[in-house]
C-alpha cells in the first residue's frame, strides 16, 4: 500500500486528507504536525489514518509528501528530511510564494521530485472539509526541468480534489500574488497604522464598524510570519505600491477639485471589476471550456511511479 504523508494538519492539510480519503481507500495517509491538538482533530475527523510525532519517521516511507505548512517552515523542513526520502518520491508544497520554495528544494537528492503549488481559496472557506477545494483554481508552477509525469500526476490529483489546475511560471505566480495576497495585508496594516497614530484614535476605534473591520483584516499569524513572505517578493511589491500610490493620488485630485462625476466613475469601474471577478469565480469559468476528459488517473500513476525518468524535479 502506498503512503501519502501530510505535514501540517490545519485547514489545508486536514482538507487534503479528507478529500483524498473520500476518493480512494488504497492509500495510507500519515499525518504530522508539531501541534498535537491538530493531530488529534485530524484523526477524529478521519483526515489521516495514522500519525507520527517525528517528522523524519513520518516522511521516510512516503510516496507523496504534501507540505501544508507556512512558507517560512518549508526550507528547514526540506533540509531536515532530505537524507531520508524514498527514491522516486514526490514532494509538493502549498505555499503562497514559489521562487524561494523552488530554490530551497535544490537540497533534495536527484532521485526525488518536487513541485510547488498553491490552492486559491475564497475567504468564506475556513473550515476543514472534503469539499474545500471544489471549483477553485490551484496554481502549479513546474520548472523547465520538471518531469512530465510529475506534472500530469499533480494535475490529476488537483482535479481529483475538485480544483482546476492553473499552470504558471514561478516568477509570474509571485508577481500576481504580490497584488492579490501581499498588497491587501500591506494596505490593511497601513490603514491601521495611519489611523492608530492619529490623535483621534480613541474616537476612531469607537466609530469603526464593518467597513473598517473588513478593510483592516490581517491573518492571525505572528508578525514575522506576515513579514517573511514579503521580502522575496519585494521587487513585485514595489511595483504595485507605486501603482497604488498613483491611484490614490488620482482620488486625492478628484477630491481637491470636487469632481464628483470622476469619483463616481472610479466607483463604477471598481464595482464592475469586482462583480465580474466574483461572477466568474462563482462559475469557475476562467477560460473557454475544454473537451471532457477521462477521470484523472492520479491514483494509478502514484502507485506506479518510482524512479524519475529524468534528472529532476521541482
Amino acid at each position: 500500500m502506498s503512503q501519502i504523508t501530510i505535514v501540517g494538519l490545519g485547514l489545508l492539510g486536514a482538507s487534503i486528507g479528507l478529500s483524498l480519503k473520500s476518493e480512494d481507500n488504497t492509500f495510507e495517509i500519515m499525518g504530522h504536525d508539531r501541534d498535537n491538538d491538530a493531530v488529534v482533530r485530524a484523526k477524529k475527523m478521519g483526515a489521516i489514518d495514522k500519525s507520527h510525532w517525528n517528522l523524519i519517521s513520518s516522511c521516510e516511507n512516503a510516496d507523496l509528501i504534501v507540505l501544508a505548512i507556512p512558507a517560512a517552515g518549508i526550507p528547514p523542513t526540506l533540509q531536515a528530511i532530505r537524507q531520508d526520502l524514498k527514491p522516486g518520491s514526490l514532494i509538493i508544497d502549498t505555499a503562497p510564494i514559489m521562487r524561494p520554495m523552488i530554490e530551497a528544494a535544490a537540497v533534495l537528492p536527484d532521485n526525488v521530485h518536487y513541485l510547488s503549488t498553491n490552492p486559491i481559496l475564497p475567504a468564506e472557506r475556513q473550515q476543514p472539509s472534503a469539499e474545500l477545494f471544489q471549483d477553485i483554481s490551484w496554481a502549479l508552477c513546474p520548472t523547465p526541468e520538471t518531469n512530465a509525469a510529475v506534472i500530469k500526476l499533480v494535475s490529476d490529483m488537483v482535479k481529483t480534489l475538485g480544483a482546476s489546475p492553473f499552470f504558471l511560471d514561478a516568477d509570474e505566480h509571485d508577481g500576481l500574488m504580490a497584488v492579490v495576497d501581499n498588497m491587501p495585508m500591506i494596505l490593511a496594516a497601513s490603514l491601521l497604522n495611519a489611523s492608530g497614530s492619529s490623535s483621534a484614535w480613541r474616537e476612531i476605534r469607537r466609530m469603526a464598524g464593518s467597513q473598517f473591520e473588513a478593510s483592516s483584516y490581517l491573518p492571525e499569524f505572528l508578525p514575522e510570519e506576515l513579514s517573511q513572505p514579503l521580502m522575496p517578493n519585494a521587487r513585485h511589491l514595489q511595483h504595485w505600491i507605486d501603482r497604488i500610490i498613483v491611484e490614490l493620488e488620482g482620488w486625492k485630485v478628484d477630491l481637491q477639485e470636487e469632481d464628483e462625476a470622476h469619483l463616481q466613475a472610479r466607483f463604477e469601474k471598481a464595482i464592475d471589476l469586482r462583480t465580474e471577478w466574483l461572477n466568474i469565480r462563482a462559475k469557475n469559468r476562467w477560460e473557454e471550456p475544454e473537451r471532457p476528459e477521462d477521470k484523472p488517473s492520479f491514483w494509478r500513476q502514484l502507485i506506479g511511479m518510482r524512479q524519475p525518468t529524468s534528472r529532476r524535479k521541482k
